[in-house]
């Protein structure tokens, strides 16, 4: 009798790990071998063909303390900055009037995500022809309006980070408009039309009632948004290049031309781990704020 109820005891004591078997197979072969890597790369001199060559006493490291690096980072800060606080803005405004009763609504709705839908190496290209300085969209249309006399160059040195800032906002907003609609749907009615026989107005209305019922949901959102803009490669790349004159290269742009243009993949895996960083810190502080949120 005590040999079936030991089997049974262990047989119990072993099924969690046997479900949990093929999730921690995945987390080795898909984070813990490539985080692995990551790390012993930018330890020594290593490139796409070899991998791993040998030690070179932290040199990659001391790229981050270059000229060239850190204006990659004040680029960067840049975009990150602008873009989130564009999304924010814009998704909160966007999702305020989505989240009326209006004739069609579904259709704007609709129309509100294709943004987000839409390939982000496609809407770069369409975005480069749009912005095109001789025969752009959007130049045309101006001096068919009789708004300009000379084409404007959106991708001159001058605008071409502003220029990226708007596309990044055009893409981003729909996911805050998307997570804000969701957030607006808990705000009790009853508590609008209290305050609408107070008489507030739409100030005190969205500030009072509105805001502190969508600032989680407004917070995380805007946290992975940060996350992901600083990680945005495709659409850079393929309207600017990080051009001209570096006004445009982003550290995710840095780690591209190291590791593939300049067979420096050493300089570009240490680029990688400050970023990797940087995003568990974002990623720390949303856990942190979603069980406080929790509590």
């Amino acid at each position: 009798m005590n040999k079936p109820n030991k089997r049974l005891r262990l047989g119990r004591a072993v099924e969690p790990y046997i479900y949990l078997f093929p999730t921690i197979v995945l987390f080795v072969f898909i984070l813990a071998i490539p985080l692995f890597n990551l790390v012993k790369y930018s330890l020594g001199e290593s490139n796409i063909i070899q991998g791993y060559v040998q030690w070179n006493n932290f040199e990659n490291f001391s790229y981050l303390a270059s000229k060239k690096f850190l204006g990659s980072v004040q680029v960067t800060m840049i975009y990150v900055l602008f873009g989130v606080l564009g999304v924010v803005f814009f998704g909160t405004i966007m999702a305020l009037v989505l989240d009326k009763p209006l004739k069609g609504l579904g259709v704007f709705r609709a129309i509100a995500i294709i943004p987000w839908v839409v390939p982000q190496a496609f809407a770069a290209s369409m975005w480069r022809w749009v912005v095109n300085a001789q025969f752009g969209f959007i130049n045309q249309l101006l001096a068919s309006l009789g708004l300009i006399e000379k084409n404007i160059s959106f991708l001159s040195e001058h605008t071409a980070l502003a220029t990226v800032i708007v596309v990044r906002i055009w893409q981003g907003t729909p996911f805050m408009i998307i997570s804000l609609l969701a957030a607006l749907q808990t705000v009790p009615e009853d508590i609008y039309e209290a305050a609408d026989l107070d008489g507030v107005n739409l100030w005190q209305r969205f500030f009072k009632i509105t805001l502190p019922f969508i600032r989680p949901v407004l917070l995380t959102t805007t946290l992975i948004i940060t996350a992901w803009t600083m990680q945005i490669f495709d659409t850079v790349y393929i309207m600017t290049a990080g051009g001209p004159a570096r006004k445009t290269q982003l550290v995710a742009l840095e780690v591209y031309a190291k590791a593939f243009q300049q067979s420096d993949l050493g300089t570009a895996c240490a680029i990688s781990l400050c970023i990797l960083a940087v995003i568990m810190v974002i990623s720390a502080f949303k856990t942190k704020l979603e069980g406080g949120e929790g509590a």
